[in-house]
């Protein structure tokens, strides 16, 4: 096995980042699908391949190993599903497709996905926002804007609807107040973007407990709390709540790559462990204008 590289000491001309609450844990998804790389805990071939985000760790003055300590292949299992999704969804049409990306933090997935032709639209918090800018490169199709994903109607009507939308809320939905904030989501998206898609994962309601008594992540890092918490036990009545929304897909975190989680995966085949105890990455759809 590859020993972890020191992310803390020596700044070497690295760019120092002080985040701390919900936007700091932008750098925690950073840090485990780059990181996994050098653990030896899964094959090569299951790895992401990213070098844009390998270059952002690289440049970034940070403790990641003592934050977040050792990576763990969730992060690249949601982000290499989400890149296949995304690629499903433009084969399925005859003409560009935007990708609203809510809640982006430093995600690399436009340099990944991109066939040359879609329209990028990011939606983060002013710190998100302003971090890309300072971190990554400006790109010709990415629009920015700067806004709290959790209030639609304060930015819906500026997405537009002259192409097939698919919405990615990849590590997001966890840390919407309660349920009722996502089902606001979720309609307004249905509403203003119909026929598009949507990604989003969530969290089972013990580890949510957890997180809301104040879950060490590890002895230097506190998660914030998730208090909205979702299994496929009521995924089905949390979906007919939803007018215009209905659910395509929906795995535990092991199916995409079994490989990658194989306890989990072994796990997950017991009825009660899938429906209760597992966390979710759902796939759903907005029904069409009549």
């Amino acid at each position: 096995m590859t020993p972890l590289p020191s992310t803390a000491g020596d700044t070497g001309g690295r760019i120092a980042i002080s985040l701390d609450g919900v936007p700091e844990t932008m750098l925690w998804p950073l840090w485990h699908r780059v990181g996994l790389a050098e653990t030896g805990r899964v094959p090569r071939e299951e790895l992401l391949d990213d070098p844009r985000a390998a270059d952002l760790l690289r440049r970034i003055n940070y403790d990641f190993v003592g934050r977040f300590g050792r990576p763990h292949p969730a992060h690249t299992i949601r982000a290499k599903l989400g890149d296949r999704l995304i690629r499903d969804f433009a084969a399925l049409h005859d003409r560009p497709i935007r990708v609203l990306s809510l809640g982006e933090g430093l995600e690399t997935q436009l340099w990944r996905v991109d066939d040359g032709r879609m329209d990028w639209v990011t939606l983060d918090l002013p710190e998100g926002i302003a971090l890309r800018r300072r971190l990554l490169p400006a790109h010709p199709r990415n629009r920015m804007i700067s806004a709290s994903a959790f209030t639609p109607e304060d930015w819906i009507s500026e997405i537009g609807t002259d192409r097939p939308c698919f919405v990615s809320a990849a590590g997001l939905l966890m840390y919407a107040p309660d349920t009722m904030t996502v089902t606001r989501l979720l309609t307004a998206l249905a509403a203003g973007l119909p026929g598009g898609q949507v990604y989003f994962d969530t969290i089972p309601g013990w580890y949510s407990r957890k997180t809301r008594r104040g879950l060490k992540v590890t002895p230097g890092y506190t998660a914030p709390p998730m208090p909205f918490a979702l299994t496929l036990a009521g995924l089905d009545d949390f979906a007919a709540g939803i007018a215009g929304f209905r659910v395509e897909h929906s795995w535990t975190y092991a199916d995409p790559f079994p490989r990658m989680m194989p306890i989990l995966a072994m796990a997950s085949r017991i009825g009660v462990v899938r429906r209760h105890v597992a966390p979710l990455l759902i796939l759903g759809s907005f029904a069409p204008t009549l």
